[in-house]
C-alpha cells in the first residue's frame, strides 16, 4: 500500500507540468466556451428574486477573466423605484482577493459610457478607532448633468460636464457619520429659466444661468459639509462670483436603506453680474438690492443667505 502510494506521488511529480497544463487549459476553455451570455435571464431573475422586484437588470454579454479574477457586462441596464434607465456600455467588477478572504466587502467597480462619462469606486476594508470601516475612492469624468437629471428623476433643467474625485472613510452601516473629502469640477453648467417654489411664499422666477466653469472643493465631517472653496463661473461669464459656508448632511439607515438627510445652512455668496445678465434678471435681482454695489457696468452682490433647517423660509443679511 505504502510502495503504490509512493509510486502515485513520483508520477505526479514527474509529470507536474503536464498536469498543471491540462488543469490550466481545460480551466480557460471552460470560461471560453460557456455561454456567459445565457445567465443574462437567470441573474436578471434571480436579482429581482431578492429585491423583491424593485431592482431589474438587463445585459447583452458577460466576460470573466480567471487571471484577474474580473468580470465584465457589456450594454448594462438597471432600473428601480428611485432610478429609472440607468444604462452603462461596459461595467467591470474586480473583487479584493484580500478583503474576500477578510470576510469584508471590497474591489472595485469601473463603469465606461455611464451617464456619458466614465465612473470608477474603489473600496477596501479599514479601522478607525478600533472600529471595521472602509476606505473609498470615487472618481467621475465627463457625466452628464442632462443625463443624471433625467435619471434622478430632478425638475431643475440643468446641463454640464461633471468631473470630481472623492475620498471617504465610512462606516457602512452608518453607526458613525462618514468623513468625506471632495473635489468637483462641472464645465459649460447651463440652468434654464424656471421658477423654484419657496412654500408658503409661492415661487420665485431664476432666470437662465450660464457659467464656463463651477468648481467646489470641500470635507464632510461630524455630520457637517464645510464648502472650503467654491468658484461659480469665470470673470468672461455674465455671472460669476464666489461660494463658502456650510451645511448640515448626515445619513441615516433606514431599515437597511442609507438616506442623506440635509438640515441647517449657512452659505456666503460673493457674486458679481455684468449687464447683460441683470438687463434679464431684474425681478430676480431686485430681491438683492440691498446687497448691492455698483461698480461701472458691474454690480456686486455680498450677502449671507442661512436657514435652521431644510424647507424653511432662509434668511438674508449683507455678507462683511
Amino acid at each position: 500500500m505504502m510502495n503504490a502510494i509512493v509510486i502515485f506521488f513520483r508520477f505526479l511529480f514527474q509529470h507536474k507540468w503536464k498536469i498543471v497544463m491540462t488543469l490550466v487549459m481545460s480551466l480557460a476553455f471552460l470560461i471560453l466556451l460557456f455561454p456567459l451570455s445565457d445567465l443574462n435571464d437567470l441573474i436578471s431573475s434571480e436579482i429581482s428574486k431578492i429585491t423583491n422586484n424593485r431592482v431589474y437588470v438587463q445585459f447583452d454579454k458577460m466576460h470573466m477573466s480567471p487571471f484577474t479574477t474580473s468580470v465584465s457586462l457589456e450594454k448594462l441596464y438597471v432600473e428601480t423605484p428611485q432610478i429609472s434607465s440607468l444604462t452603462s456600455e461596459e461595467l467591470s467588477l474586480k473583487p479584493s482577493i484580500a478583503a474576500m478572504i477578510a470576510r469584508k466587502p471590497g474591489g472595485t467597480v469601473s463603469a465606461k459610457g455611464f451617464l456619458k462619462g466614465d465612473l470608477e469606486i474603489s473600496m477596501h476594508p479599514t479601522s478607525s478607532n478600533g472600529v471595521d470601516k472602509s476606505k473609498i475612492d470615487i472618481s467621475a469624468t465627463n457625466i452628464s448633468l442632462k443625463e443624471a437629471r433625467e435619471v434622478a428623476n430632478i425638475s431643475l433643467p440643468i446641463k454640464g460636464q461633471l468631473s470630481l474625485t472623492s475620498q471617504a472613510v465610512a462606516d457602512l452601516t452608518m453607526t458613525e457619520q462618514p468623513e468625506v473629502d471632495l473635489n468637483m469640477t462641472i464645465l459649460k453648467f447651463e440652468m434654464a429659466s424656471t421658477f423654484v417654489p419657496l412654500n408658503d411664499f409661492g415661487q420665485i422666477a431664476l432666470p437662465e444661468i450660464k457659467m464656463g466653469k463651477v468648481e467646489l472643493k470641500g470635507r464632510l465631517s461630524n455630520g457637517k459639509f464645510l464648502i472650503e472653496n467654491g468658484k461659480l463661473g469665470t470673470s468672461t461669464d455674465e455671472l460669476y462670483g464666489d461660494i463658502k459656508g456650510d451645511l448640515s448632511v448626515t445619513f441615516q439607515n433606514i431599515g437597511g436603506q442609507v438616506t442623506p438627510v440635509i438640515g441647517a445652512y449657512n452659505i456666503s455668496l460673493d457674486i458679481k453680474a455684468k449687464q447683460s445678465f441683470k438687463d434679464k434678471a431684474k425681478l430676480f435681482l431686485s430681491f438683492l438690492d440691498g446687497y448691492k454695489v455698483d461698480t461701472g457696468t458691474v454690480s456686486n452682490y455680498k450677502f449671507k443667505v442661512y436657514a435652521t433647517e431644510m424647507g424653511m423660509p432662509p434668511q438674508f443679511t449683507p455678507l462683511r
